[in-house]
């Protein structure tokens, strides 16, 4: 079913909504925390399982690790002769400058390209003079670190440069110290929520709070490092931050080596081949021990990191963030994000799929599907920009917001529209069929589709008409009578609806209702004759109050005749392409009808057929009224009537009736004198019984004019 004009203006008002309203945010996330938290996480989802730059062989990590730190040897008692630098390194930390001096000098003699340090020597130290030595010596090979210090003091934040001490380097006068090409700047600014993506290259001067001078220009330690190694082009160009690709979880990118192993002779020799394996490379020497404090939080691992465990998978050591940005600058590996512009067009965009949606759909289920696999199929395109070289990062929190909101609110909308209609069906099929016929049509229509071709079923039909309506409808006010059928259809209605009916249809002043004519409410073939004798019998105290009104209101009153009848028919929809309506037609309804007819003819405003009787003779006394052959067919079937409301187990059989039924079958086997006899004793306790004085009238005729052997005691109707 297409959806309404009415519906899909509202629909696509709600989708621009909520497309606005994110594009609004949008523009504002920097100012609005949780918006910005939402984009921080979609960036992390991207970074920590999108593709990651393949780490580079010619870049080596050399770490003061914790072992070594801790004055815990592992070099050999015959290796401290021909390397005194490891006696030093078993003295407290921090060692003699000495030390870094001698593996310095070690790396750019076994032919190391550049030897950067993340070590600032800040403070003089022992031994400075020889590391002063080892720098100006090779000083095309070197890069030492300097770092930006920000601290609160009493006028505010300041920020001040944190420099090597001139008795390591030696600063010209009137040169900014940070123009020495052997300084790199080692400061990491992270993101808002405190997690590094970005990286410079180069500062101007006027970016560092007036610590230097407009012209000055800051370059950080990859940059010098990419000057060092030969490659200043990859050094990206202008003062703008760039967010990089991480090669991999902290320790599994570029796994440190222990200083103490590149300082043991030994290991030189044998695992390093006297250096070799330095040849050429870019060399980084810093702490990577947690108890140096330089650990930073990046894209990577755990967000909820607590244990120390899981504080390294989501904490990187300063010394190997450095080498991810030279990794990130010699392989290009920069990502980008697109221009406002075109975000605003994906939020718009996500905002048109969402009301697409409607249009296509309005089931529920499809819609929530439908919803679903769009989300999946921006998260796969935002991967799939990702891992590109070009790295575009496409943003995910707003876009998505958007989708979903505008998916699920106009969902909602459309589930109210559908309650509500869905209630104001349930409301006028209430007026018709019971209220377990009305669950099953809406809850569970294929039961509904699945009669409209036609199914054959066993049902119990009752049939309700009121005597002599013709007459009533020729001197009655219009307005009277038409109040008088609807309060009597109202009562009919309930009391089908209370014993679980629907009501066919209604045929003038007659009433039509069906039971078991839909499987799921039917409670089988016996329960459903129960029932539908019960709505008679509670029907009759229901027209005798009614009546009672309508006398006092000076109305006319109500007679009715009741036929009920079980037996098998055919339950479709029947009519044409502008009328049609689903109910039951065949021989069992037709003979149903026919019952309602012979109430007149035998005095009673009851009758059932044979087959009803069966169905409700453990529970209700009976009365046989008849043997007939209705017109059109050749098959006689007994008919009878209910005595009274009374339930044949609690109610024992009266002793007339026990008569009566004697003289039934004494009727039917030919002993008419017998008969007449129990026919009288009946009217000796029941003067006025019509069925009676008509059976002992039959025996009468009977007796002076015997009947020929075709006789079947059935009587044959003429008319319906």
């Amino acid at each position: 079913m297409k959806p309404s004009a009415k519906r899909l203006v509202i629909s696509f008002a709600i989708c621009i909504l909520f497309t606005g309203l994110f594009s609004v945010l949008f523009c504002a996330r920097e100012h609005i925390w949780p918006l910005a938290k939402a984009a921080f996480f979609s960036q992390n989802c991207l970074l920590r399982f999108g593709r990651t730059n393949a780490a580079d062989s010619q870049l080596v990590l050399i770490g003061i690790d914790r072992l070594t730190y801790a004055n815990v040897s592992f070099f050999q008692s015959d290796e401290y002769p021909s390397e005194p630098a490891l006696k030093m390194m078993e003295e407290n930390f921090p060692w003699s400058r000495a030390v870094w001096a001698r593996l310095i000098e070690r790396l750019v003699k076994a032919g190391a390209k550049v030897v950067a340090t993340d070590l600032i020597f800040a403070a003089p130290g022992q031994d400075d003079e020889e590391l002063k030595r080892v720098l100006d010596q090779y000083r095309d090979h070197i890069v030492v670190a300097y770092d930006l210090v920000e601290a609160k003091t009493d006028r505010g934040e300041e920020t001040s440069l944190q420099l090597p001490n001139e008795s390591v380097i030696t600063y010209p006068d009137k040169t900014p110290a940070v123009e020495d090409d052997r300084l790199g700047c080692v400061t990491i600014r992270p993101d808002a929520d405190g997690v590094l993506r970005h990286c410079y290259y180069r500062q101007g001067g006027d970016q560092m709070r007036n610590v230097l001078g407009p012209d000055v220009t800051l370059e950080s330690l990859a940059a010098r490092v990419l000057r060092k190694y030969g490659r200043p082009d990859l050094i990206p160009p202008g003062f703008d931050d760039k967010m990089f690709r991480f090669t991999a979880n902290p320790g599994f990118g570029y796994k440190p080596i222990p200083v103490g192993a590149v300082m043991s002779p030994h290991l030189w020799r044998t695992t390093y081949s006297d250096g070799e394996f330095f040849r050429g490379k870019i060399v980084l020497i810093g702490p990577t021990s947690e108890l140096f404090h330089d650990f930073h939080a990046v894209p990577l691992g755990s967000a909820r990191a607590r244990t120390q465990q899981e504080i390294a998978a989501n904490e990187m050591p300063g010394p190997e963030i450095h080498l991810n940005i030279i990794g990130a600058a010699l392989h290009h590996e920069f990502l980008s994000e697109p221009g406002l512009v075109w975000e605003l067009v994906l939020i718009a965009s996500a905002g048109l799929v969402a009301f697409a949606l409607c249009v296509l759909t309005q089931n529920p289920l499809k819609r929530l599907i439908g919803l679903a696999g769009a989300n999946l199929g921006y998260v796969a395109l935002a991967f799939a920009y990702f891992d590109r070289a070009s790295g575009l990062l496409l943003p995910l929190a707003t876009p998505l917001l958007a989708l979903n909101f505008s998916g699920v609110t106009t969902s909602a909308y459309d589930y109210f529209l559908e309650r509500r209609d869905k209630r104001r069906v349930r409301r006028t099929l209430e007026r018709y069929v019971s209220r377990d016929v009305v669950k099953e049509l809406l809850d569970n229509p294929e039961t509904f589709f699945n009669v409209r071709g036609g199914v054959r079923r066993a049902v119990t039909i009752l049939f309700c008409d009121v005597r002599g309506f013709t007459t009533l409808t020729e001197s009655a006010n219009e307005a009277q009578l038409v109040q008088q059928l609807n309060e009597y259809f109202e009562n009919w209605v309930q009391t089908v609806f209370e014993h679980e009916g629907s009501l066919d249809k209604f045929i003038g002043d007659a009433v039509m209702a069906v039971w078991g004519n839909i499987p799921k409410v039917s409670r089988g073939e016996r329960k459903d004759a129960q029932n539908a004798v019960a709505t008679a019998l509670k029907m009759k105290p229901k027209l005798a109050e009614l009546n009672r009104i309508w006398s006092a209101r000076g109305w006319k009153e109500f007679h009715i005749g009741i036929g009920i009848n079980h037996g098998e028919v055919i339950v479709g929809e029947i009519g044409s392409s502008q009328k049609a309506e689903i109910t039951a037609i065949g021989d069992a309804v037709n003979l149903a009808s026919r019952l309602e007819g012979l109430t007149k003819k035998y005095h009673a405003d009851l009758l059932l057929g044979e087959s009803v009787a069966k169905l409700v003779g453990d529970i209700y006394i009976l009365r046989t009224v008849a043997s007939v052959q209705v017109k059109g067919k050749t098959k006689a079937v007994d008919i009878f009537t209910v005595m009274g409301d009374g339930a044949a187990q609690t109610v024992s059989l009266p002793v007339w009736l026990a008569r009566y039924e004697a003289g039934v079958r004494l009727y039917r086997a030919r002993q008419f004198t017998e008969a007449a006899a129990e026919f009288r004793e009946c009217l000796a306790k029941q003067a006025d019984d019509y069925l009676s004085t008509r059976y002992l009238s039959f025996c009468e005729s009977l007796m002076k004019n015997p009947p020929d052997e075709s006789w079947t005691a059935a009587e044959v109707m003429t008319d319906k």
